[in-house]
């Protein structure tokens, strides 16, 4: 998996000592990230895990998976598990964020891709997805989903079986404001550049985002989403699945185009204002004409 930064910690078994790698522990930090880094990095301290997810989502890797860490409070989970850190667990501090949970989710399916794992479940130790308090020997009660502001391992555990499934995350509330609200080269919304007829189906979408109006069970047992046409829930599909790469390709051009722009000694917008003028001038010249049928 890409974007893991190495730290390392002094803190492992050399190996497995005979076991093979048979779940994944789940844990909260109680703190942030960077005091995480600092108590791996110190012998005394006896504590590692393999990885450690922070609020934005960043991921530190302190063990290798080929060793066994000191992290589960137990001796054959620590050689048999791959243990993940998460930041969160205050009350008035740290928080386990959406961030946090997404990343855990891609390295969680990033695992059990590499181990073979078709799914991933947590039934206690029956699973192959443990929870810190349930192994014999801790005393961390709470850890990693009862602590305040703890993790939602549920969350983690069905957004990595997504992945695995080949689906892509569902996007959130937030991701949705962030993809409307990018301001494009010449200072105007994604949204705006939309039809109103397609602002309206995507507001109503956004509506029913926020209220489950699109989960309403109708009389016939169907949610309201299943009765609206079959147009409708393409234009829905694209919201969900295309806005995020087209808006990245947007971020991209309009970085490229500022770059190549300034490397010239050129103004941006007049590049982007002369694009738009050649456009225009190319369809003027094609002599095309929409009539409106009677």
């Amino acid at each position: 998996m890409d974007g893991i930064i190495w730290k390392g910690s002094p803190n492992h078994y050399t190996g497995r000592n005979g076991y093979g790698v048979t779940h994944i522990t789940l844990h909260i930090m109680v703190g942030y990230l960077a005091g995480t880094d600092s108590t791996f990095a110190n012998p005394s301290s006896q504590s590692s895990a393999h990885y450690g997810v922070g609020a934005t989502g960043e991921i530190h890797q302190y063990v290798a998976e080929t060793d066994g860490s000191y992290s589960d409070a137990n001796y054959a989970s620590n050689c048999s598990t791959i243990s993940i850190e998460h930041e969160g667990g205050m009350a008035d501090g740290a928080g386990c964020t959406q961030a946090c949970i997404d990343a855990s989710a891609r390295l969680c399916a990033d695992i059990a891709r590499r181990y073979g794992w078709k799914k991933l479940w947590h039934d206690g130790l029956r699973g192959n997805v443990w929870l810190h308090r349930e192994i014999p020997g801790t005393d961390h009660a709470a850890c990693p989903d009862l602590a305040p502001n703890g993790l939602p391992f549920q969350q983690v555990i069905d957004k990595a079986n997504n992945l695995l499934e080949g689906k892509e995350m569902a996007l959130t509330d937030e991701d949705v404001t962030k993809i409307w609200t990018h301001k494009l080269p010449n200072g105007a919304c994604v949204r705006d550049c939309l039809s109103p007829a397609i602002q309206d189906i995507f507001a109503m979408h956004d509506t029913g985002l926020t209220n489950g109006g699109w989960l309403h069970k109708l009389p016939n047992g169907r949610p309201a989403r299943d009765i609206i046409s079959d147009a409708t829930s393409d234009v829905i599909r694209m919201h969900d699945t295309l806005i995020p790469q087209l808006t990245a390709q947007i971020t991209a051009l309009s970085a490229a185009v500022d770059a190549m722009a300034k490397s010239l000694g050129a103004d941006p917008d007049q590049i982007a204002e002369a694009v738009k003028k050649a456009v225009a001038d190319k369809l003027d010249s094609l002599h095309i004409t929409i009539k409106a049928e009677d």
